[in-house]
């Protein structure tokens, strides 16, 4: 029984250092190929971004903000229905596509930028992760995670962007960024309403970030 519980520990010690590894960089996924890329943002902690040198965003003075896909939710959780899900990236697109418009209107370019985001994650998990934990995508310590009966839970929701030109299709940003909404207990019924302060916080900070690389 020693013998075991010596084994277990090591194997739990190495899946710590090997999930801290991880957590220094995004893993691919279906939405982002390539995260090579991808360094931790200059603007936002936690989140993972990339910026094309030489980009002239004066040159820009309009976004076409695609529809939103959610790549990934918890099929299991009845508690976040499929209308929801039709509210939550209705309200993302146009959103964030009315923001990052006003944010170029000033321009006297008029070259347009096509800006495609998914929501690679949204579902409640145990809350035995830090923040930062739950950011990389398919981060090696969310194996380790559990609840006791009755626990609260966190809403955690991860979206991935890509910026193109969109007469060259040229890559001109990426993103990869999460967000958590603490406290909910298992069986609360999520609304668009729970999830709509992360999208909020998403657009005014990358609307700032457009602004900030316009005057740069």
């Amino acid at each position: 029984m020693k013998h075991y519980m010596t084994l277990a520990s090591i194997s739990l010690a190495g899946l710590l250092f090997t999930g801290c590894a991880i957590g220094n960089q995004p893993s691919s996924n279906s939405f982002i190929e390539d995260t090579s890329l991808l360094k931790p943002s200059p603007t936002k902690e936690g989140a993972y971004s990339y910026l094309k040198d030489g980009i002239n965003f004066k040159d820009y003075r309009e976004v076409r903000v695609s529809n939103i896909p959610i790549v990934k939710s918890d099929k299991k959780d009845e508690t976040i229905s499929n209308t929801t899900l039709d509210n939550v990236s209705s309200y993302f697109q146009s959103s964030l596509q009315y923001e990052l418009n006003s944010a170029l209107e000033s321009n006297a370019g008029n070259k347009a930028l096509t800006v495609d985001v998914a929501i690679t994650s949204l579902g409640k998990e145990y809350k035995d992760l830090k923040l930062y934990q739950y950011i990389p995508v398919g981060l090696a310590l969310t194996v380790i995670k559990r609840g006791v009966v009755g626990e609260d839970k966190n809403l955690v929701i991860q979206i991935a962007i890509k910026v193109r030109d969109a007469s060259t299709n040229e890559l001109v940003a990426m993103v990869v960024d999460s967000d958590v909404q603490k406290g909910f207990s298992a069986d609360k019924r999520i609304t668009l309403t729970d999830i709509k302060p992360s999208i909020d916080k998403w657009v005014s900070h990358y609307k700032s970030t457009l602004e900030k690389l316009i005057n740069k």
